[in-house]
């Protein structure tokens, strides 16, 4: 990227200083979000059990979203196979594929309902993603909260986004507009980069059409909630909006120039979203605000992965001069770069034919076709966002992940962060 853009996006404010640092009072709300989200599977296998049911505070935020994504698939859905949507649709893909899974794991009544409450069948692009959209009230009044949901396993387009984690560019993702940075040394796990360029720019249910559908007015504070893959991808949003917004000046491809939203992230159980100069250039952004908040379990294996593969490469970067020491580091840095960038090529092109035809993008006309894949090379991820931890205790044997669900993090923050 050129010197003024970056100057440009890292002078450009998304934070806002008077809703600085972590809050016991948003992280306690953001945790529900999530519980809604992600127990959504356990809601159905275990209707009584009060643990999976969201505590959403009515005096903060409307239970009631302004928008659903799973409400919108399941309604597209039951049109769908009534013949009201045609199978020219640009989402047909989407919808033959969860009524195809539908029908070899039933049972599932095929009714809007039905679809809505599984989370199975009611997530949209190649990935099975949703989100939900609250606005605030009380202190909250003029607030929006986009949460975005975590890893559902009984679907596997959403457990493959978290396996294909080979590091690819961050800045000019598939597109020359779509940037997660503003350094070209920045580089995110493909499986939720792709997983965020869906969910963001799907024009049917993706966040960019909905902020525009919705009219959510300049200034607005934005919160930014996931847990799991969701508070990677809530990261990557965080990233991409206020990049976004600040490239706006230069070229408004998505319709964000002078909306000044207020950006603020709460992060749970964040697996590691890009490499160090990803995380380094995230804080160029957020720290000052104290507005990108990572809450993370110290029992919980999630927020390790993907594993830091750390090599010459990531640290010979920052290395300068012209003495034989640097150039022989350099030298054996690019052979291990292009060692590692070996997987990004094999595998990324798979990864783009399997993400062809579920629909089509927000502002696909100045928007332009999707380019080239924009492999990276460095493993050397790291959690992005300022880092509090809460401790768990060593739990049931029968549950390898007890320590990784929403509610458990809700406990924990509730015993621990207040």
């Amino acid at each position: 990227m050129g010197e003024v853009q970056i100057r440009l996006e890292q002078a450009f404010s998304s934070g806002d200083f008077a809703n600085k640092g972590y809050r016991f009072e948003e992280a306690a709300q953001a945790i529900e979000f999530c519980v809604e989200l992600d127990c959504q599977d356990d809601r159905l296998k275990f209707p009584d059990d009060v643990r999976y049911v969201p505590e959403i505070d009515p005096r903060f935020w409307n239970p009631e979203p302004v928008y659903d994504s799973r409400k919108a698939v399941a309604r597209d859905l039951v049109a769908y196979k009534q013949g009201e949507i045609g199978p020219d649709s640009p989402w047909a893909k989407l919808y033959a594929d969860i009524l195809e899974r539908a029908r070899n794991a039933p049972p599932c009544p095929w009714s809007e309902e039905a679809f809505a409450a599984d989370a199975r069948y009611n997530g949209f692009s190649p990935y099975q993603v949703a989100w939900v959209l609250y606005e605030g009230r009380g202190d909250f009044a003029g607030a929006y909260a986009m949460a975005i949901r975590g890893t559902v396993f009984s679907a596997r387009p959403s457990a493959l986004e978290d396996f294909i984690f080979q590091p690819m560019r961050a800045t000019r993702f598939l597109n020359p507009h779509v940037s997660f940075a503003g350094v070209d040394t920045a580089e995110v796990h493909s499986g939720f980069a792709h997983g965020s360029f869906s969910l963001l720019l799907d024009d049917r249910y993706g966040i960019l059409r909905v902020l525009h559908d919705c009219e959510i007015h300049k200034y607005a504070r934005l919160y930014l909630v996931g847990h799991s893959q969701g508070a990677a991808m809530a990261t990557l949003v965080h990233a991409f909006l206020h990049h976004s917004m600040a490239h706006a000046e230069i070229a408004d491809v998505f319709e964000l120039r002078d909306r000044h939203y207020r950006l603020k992230s709460y992060a749970f159980a964040q697996p590691k979203p890009g490499n160090f100069d990803f995380a380094v250039d995230f804080a160029s952004v957020t720290q000052r605000f104290d507005n990108a908040i990572v809450i993370n379990n110290a029992l919980d294996v999630v927020p390790q992965v993907p594993l830091t593969l750390q090599d010459l490469d990531d640290v010979c970067s920052d290395l300068k001069g012209e003495s034989w020491l640097v150039h022989a580091l350099q030298h054996f840095a690019g052979v291990a770069a292009d060692l590692h960038s070996v997987v990004g090529k094999v595998v990324e092109p798979f990864v783009r034919k399997h993400a062809a035809g579920y629909g089509y993008f927000f502002n696909y006309a100045a928007l332009g076709a999707l380019g080239a894949e924009t492999v990276g090379h460095s493993w050397n991820f790291q959690p992005a966002g300022h880092v509090l931890h809460v401790y768990g205790q060593a739990g049931d044997g029968r549950d390898p992940f007890l320590q990784h669900h929403a509610w458990v993090y809700r406990d924990l923050i509730r015993a621990q962060l207040y």
